[in-house]
C-alpha cells in the first residue's frame, strides 16, 4: 500500500507519542537497524504502539481504516518504517 498524504500527515503528528516510547539507548539501536530488518520491532514497540495509538476511537486507526488497511500489525509496520524514516532524516536534536 502506498501512503495517501492525508494518511502520512496524520501518521507524522503521532510521531513525537511514538519518539517518546523509546529510551536514549533504544533509539540509538533502532536508528543503526537496516529498514529491511525493522520487523524486530513489531514486538514490544509495536506492541506500544497498537496499545496507545491503534484504538479503534483514534484518528490514526480510523484513517488507515479508510484507506482500506486494516490489520492492526500491518498499520504498525507502517508506523515503525515511517518512523524510522522521519527520524533518520530529523537529525540530531538540541
Amino acid at each position: 500500500m502506498k501512503l495517501n498524504s492525508k494518511l502520512y500527515r496524520e501518521m507524522e503528528k503521532h510521531f513525537p507519542k511514538v519518539e517518546k516510547l523509546f529510551s536514549e539507548k533504544l533509539m540509538a539501536r533502532f536508528l543503526q537497524t537496516p529498514a529491511s530488518r525493522l520487523r524486530g520491532y513489531n514486538f514490544g514497540l509495536g506492541t506500544m504502539i497498537r496499545l496507545k495509538l491503534l484504538r479503534p476511537q483514534n484518528i490514526l486507526y480510523k484513517k488507515f481504516i479508510k484507506h482500506g488497511l486494516t490489520d492492526t500489525e500491518e498499520m504498525t509496520m507502517k508506523i515503525i518504517v515511517e518512523f524510522h524514516h522521519y527520524i533518520s532524516q530529523k537529525g540530531p536534536t538540541a
